[in-house]
C-alpha cells in the first residue's frame, strides 16, 4: 500500500475499535437527531443521601451544627444548550448549562451552578491538527473535599491548546499547554485558591496496526497567591512538578484495548525543600468489549495528586477500579462501578497542622445505575451508591449511602 494512504487505514482501524468500546460507555442517551447542530436540553435530579456532609457520626454533626441530622434530599434543576457543528475539517463544540440546587433541610447550602465547555477541533493541511478550548465550572464544593460546613462555592476554569504534527506516516509530535484556575468564595478558604500551568511535549510511534508507543515530558507549576496560616507562622503551597513517562496504547484485538502511561514523577514545594516527592507513577487501563452488549473497563494506578480535587495537599494513591456496562435492549442500559483506593499521606507535601503527615485512608465506592431511554430525546436514570472512607484519623472517616433519580430531555 502506498505510504501516503497508510494513515487512512490506521484511522479506520482506530475508529472501528473506538466505536465498539465507546458505544457502551455513554451514560445517557443524547440528541434526538444525531445531525442536529443546536440542542437545547433540560434535566432534573432528585437525590437522597444519608450522610450528606460526610461526617463520621451524628455526634460530630451535633457538635458542628447543633443538630444530629446527617441525611438530606437535594433537587437539581438544569437547563442548557449544546452546539455541535462541523465546518469542513473544523469542529466547533459548545455546551453551556445552569443548575439550581435546593436542599430540603440544609437550606444554607442552596446554590446556583454554572458550567461551560467550548472546544475548537482544528485541522491544517494533512499534517497538523489540534484543539483549543475553555472549560468553566462554578458550583458548591463537595463536602468530602474540605470539611467546611458553610456555603463554600468554588470556581474552576481551564484554558488549553494542543497540537499534533505528523512528521512521518509512522511518527507524530504532540505539544500541549494549559492553565487551570481554582478559587473559593469563602474567605476562610482563600489560601486554597491557586493557578496551575502545564506544558507537555511527546513523541508517538504509530504503526499501521493502530497501536501507539511513545514518550512524553510534562512540566507543571502551581502558584498559591495566599499563604496558609500555621500556628504562629505561614506556609505557601506553591509547587513545581516534572513527569517523564512512557506511553503505550495496544489494540490487542477488535474488542480489547490496553493503555499504559508510567514513569518518574518528582514534585517539590517551593517553600520547603524537604517536602517533595520522587517516585514511580503509572496508570494501566484495560477496555474489553466482551460482546455487543457487555463491556468492562479496569483501571490500576499508582499516582500522586489531589484527593478528590486538584490541590497541593497531595497523597500517594494506589487504586483499582472496575466498571461494567450491559445493554439488555436498545432502550435499557445498566452500569456498575467498584472503586478502591489506599491513600498514603506520608512523604507528601502536607500542610503541617492542617493534615497530619501520618494520615492513612482506605476509600471504597460502589455504584449501580439503570438507564431507560423510551425515545431518543428522553432518558431516565436510577442510581444507587455507597461510599466508605476509613482513616487512622477518626474524624476523617465516614460512611454514606445514596439514591438518585435523573430525567433528561433534549429538544
Amino acid at each position: 500500500m502506498p505510504r501516503q494512504f497508510r494513515n487512512s487505514s490506521k484511522r479506520k482501524t482506530r475508529v472501528q475499535v473506538c466505536a465498539l468500546l465507546v458505544s457502551v460507555t455513554c451514560p445517557l442517551a443524547y440528541a434526538a437527531d444525531p445531525g442536529q447542530v443546536v440542542v437545547p436540553y433540560v434535566q432534573y435530579t432528585y437525590l437522597h443521601d444519608d450522610n450528606l456532609l460526610r461526617l463520621n457520626s451524628p455526634e460530630a454533626a451535633q457538635a458542628a451544627l447543633g443538630s444530629s441530622k446527617l441525611s438530606d434530599n437535594v433537587q437539581s434543576r438544569l437547563a442548557g444548550i449544546r452546539i455541535d457543528k462541523n465546518l469542513s475539517r473544523q469542529h466547533i463544540y459548545l455546551d453551556a448549562s445552569a443548575t439550581k440546587n435546593t436542599f430540603d433541610y440544609f437550606r444554607q447550602f442552596d446554590n446556583d451552578a454554572r458550567d461551560l465547555k467550548a472546544d475548537w477541533g482544528w485541522a491544517l493541511g494533512e499534517r497538523f491538527s489540534g484543539n483549543v478550548g475553555y472549560v468553566y465550572s462554578r458550583s458548591l464544593t463537595p463536602f468530602q473535599n474540605y470539611r467546611v460546613l458553610d456555603l463554600n462555592i468554588r470556581t474552576m476554569s481551564t484554558k488549553y491548546a494542543n497540537l499534533a504534527w505528523q512528521l512521518h506516516p509512522d511518527w507524530t509530535l504532540r505539544v500541549q499547554a494549559s492553565r487551570f484556575g481554582l478559587a473559593y468564595d469563602l474567605s476562610t478558604q482563600k489560601a486554597n485558591s491557586f493557578t496551575q500551568n502545564l506544558a507537555e511535549v511527546g513523541l508517538d510511534y504509530n504503526p499501521a496496526s493502530g497501536s501507539i508507543a511513545g514518550v512524553q515530558v510534562r512540566k507543571t507549576t502551581g502558584n498559591y497567591p495566599y499563604d496558609s496560616v500555621v500556628s504562629t507562622g505561614t506556609i505557601n503551597n506553591s509547587f513545581s512538578q516534572e513527569d517523564y513517562k512512557a506511553k503505550i496504547v495496544w489494540l490487542y484485538s477488535g474488542k480489547t484495548k490496553l493503555q499504559f502511561l508510567g514513569g518518574i514523577t518528582q514534585r517539590e514545594r517551593n517553600s520547603a525543600a524537604d517536602a517533595g516527592y520522587r517516585g514511580f507513577n503509572a496508570r494501566l487501563i484495560a477496555d474489553w468489549a466482551a460482546t455487543g452488549k457487555t463491556s468492562f473497563k479496569a483501571n490500576l494506578w499508582r499516582e500522586i495528586g489531589g484527593v478528590n480535587d486538584v490541590d497541593a495537599n497531595f497523597a500517594l494513591t494506589n487504586g483499582v477500579s472496575v466498571a461494567t456496562t450491559y445493554l439488555p435492549t436498545a432502550k435499557l442500559r445498566v452500569d456498575g462501578l467498584i472503586d478502591y483506593e489506599k491513600r498514603n499521606y506520608n512523604g507528601a507535601s502536607i500542610v503541617t497542622g492542617v493534615t497530619p503527615t501520618n494520615r492513612r485512608d482506605n476509600y471504597e465506592k460502589a455504584s449501580l445505575s439503570l438507564t431507560y431511554s423510551p425515545t431518543t430525546s428522553l432518558s431516565l436514570m436510577l442510581s444507587i451508591y455507597r461510599e466508605n472512607l476509613q482513616s487512622n484519623i477518626n474524624t476523617f472517616s465516614y460512611l454514606s449511602n445514596g439514591i438518585s433519580l435523573t430525567s433528561r430531555y433534549e429538544f
